[in-house]
């Protein structure tokens, strides 16, 4: 299908550090309709690393690569159909994602090589700085102020232009049709006209992550006081369970910002589309 990235165009709206909280808000509600399907696909995806596993862990994080931006994109679609009050439909929801399998699959191979790159960037700034790249459990002890804080600003400045890549580019794919190396150059730009409140979105997850994993701590420490050794099977659950489900509220809070973010009008309706060649 041609790319559509001409017709992508943005909102007249300014956006404000308020503007996150509602996306959070939002995304919260989404996932409330659509977290059935995330957590069936998250199990789908798990046993299929889990066989690839059994070949090579090489495989194993190659096809997470090129995984992330379909699993995305299934999950953009699930919200949409709620938005559009249609139906969820297991099989009809991943054939969307499946008839642009190609470009998400050229966006997983672009987002492996940024983040080649970025992973160099990174070895450089720490070898200039005179910073060990492995750290051992005596060396975290006696970190000093200045080493942590370079650390921190080394990684997020080495992970943020992945991020932001991919941040749009998906659902751009999954619902304008638009070529992958012209979707991440609107997702960056998409960003770039929102970041007072990506920013605070993306704040109120990692608050929302870090007081799941308290939580996960909790009752990992009642696990172990009841069960004992037994309860590690019970542990891992856990913590996939909210790991799991902060990802899918995260991106169900994306797919709020894109349709504030990005003019709806001239998507294309693939159901749409099919009847209306059916009556001709």
């Amino acid at each position: 299908m041609k790319p559509a990235s001409n017709g992508i165009s943005f909102t007249s709206k300014s956006f404000s550090w308020k503007d996150g909280k509602h996306w959070f808000n939002e995304g919260i509600e989404l996932f409330k309709h659509v977290k059935n399907h995330w957590y069936l696909s998250c199990l789908l995806m798990g046993v299929l690393l889990l066989l690839t596993a059994t070949v090579s862990a090489t495989l194993v994080m190659i096809l997470v690569v090129f995984l992330s931006p379909v699993v995305t994109a299934f999950m953009m679609n699930c919200c949409h159909h709620v938005r559009s009050s249609k139906p969820l439909t297991f099989s009809v929801l991943w054939q969307a994602v499946f008839r642009e399998l190609n470009y998400f699959l050229l966006l997983g191979l672009v987002s492996a090589l940024l983040t080649l790159v970025m992973q160099q960037i990174h070895l450089q700034l720490m070898v200039a700085y005179n910073l060990p790249l492995e750290l051992t459990e005596e060396m975290m002890q006696n970190m000093s102020g200045r080493e942590a804080l370079l650390r921190v600003l080394f990684n997020l400045l080495t992970n943020i232009p992945v991020a932001l890549a991919l941040a749009f580019s998906p659902a751009l794919i999954l619902f304008k049709k638009t070529h992958p190396f012209h979707a991440i150059q609107y997702s960056i730009k998409g960003f770039l006209k929102s970041w007072k409140a990506f920013v605070s979105m993306v704040m109120l997850i990692v608050l929302v992550f870090f007081g799941a994993m308290i939580l996960a701590s909790f009752f990992a420490s009642v696990f172990m006081a009841v069960l004992g050794t037994a309860s590690e099977f019970m542990i891992n659950v856990l913590v996939l369970f909210f790991a799991f489900t902060i990802t899918g509220i995260g991106l169900c809070c994306q797919y709020q910002a894109y349709t504030e973010l990005f003019d709806q009008d001239n998507e294309e309706d693939e159901e749409n589309g099919t009847e209306v060649y059916a009556e001709i």
